[in-house]
């Protein structure tokens, strides 16, 4: 099985409508612990994304996603557009060149966008952010598909990226702003585990219908 550009297009503008759906869910998590804006900059960042890529003419997967990366470190304030942005930015110039994606190509993409935001932010899993999601997810995935397809692979690594980001809720933060808040934090899911799991989950709906 492979992902055209054009469906890899589609699956972004669809990613773009679950964050967009979702700003109140997040900005009701970002207000426990956090300054609460994360849901709205989110929606403006993938908005924008949105609309870029539905003017792009392009095959080259790797370019929407450094076209979107750099839309997000332009769009979006405090560390999530950094994050996120750098780490579409380094999957785009990983996949460059790409027409479509294979099995092996999804592991590049979110490897490289994991590896990214922890190079960056210098968190790891237990210290309550989007790495207690991602990383669980491309370590399922890349077991799951040395003797599975690409689908089966991905919704067998959701499972473990639903896991991560609701584990989040027991942790203390250990990272950014909400570590300030010491055992405050307890009781609350990351915003950023959050959003990560969206973006996996829409891709996820995206390709379930695929066929092989």
């Amino acid at each position: 099985m492979k992902i055209s550009s054009k469906k890899f297009k589609d699956i972004m503008i669809k990613i773009s409508g679950a964050i967009e759906k979702n700003v109140e869910f997040l900005t009701d998590l970002d207000s426990k612990i956090g300054d609460g804006d994360h849901g709205v900059n989110m929606a403006k960042g993938f908005r924008k994304i949105k609309k870029d890529l539905q003017g792009y003419r392009g095959d080259n997967i790797g370019q929407m996603l450094i076209l979107s990366g750099k839309v997000l470190l332009n769009e979006i304030g405090g560390a999530m557009g950094p994050l996120y942005g750098g780490g579409f930015v380094k999957a785009g110039t990983a996949l460059n060149g790409r027409e479509y994606l294979d099995k092996d190509g999804i592991y590049i993409l979110f490897s490289s966008l994991l590896n990214s935001i922890k190079e960056l932010g210098g968190a790891e899993v237990g210290d309550k952010t989007m790495v207690d999601t991602l990383e669980p997810f491309v370590d399922k995935y890349s077991r799951e598909i040395k003797t599975s397809e690409m689908k089966e692979s991905f919704k067998s690594a959701l499972t473990k990226a639903e896991e991560g980001m609701m584990s989040t809720k027991d942790m203390v933060s250990r990272v950014g702003r909400s570590s300030r808040l010491f055992e405050r934090s307890r009781g609350h899911i990351d915003v950023g585990a959050a959003s990560s799991y969206l973006i996996l989950e829409s891709f996820y709906n995206s390709i379930k219908d695929l066929k092989e």
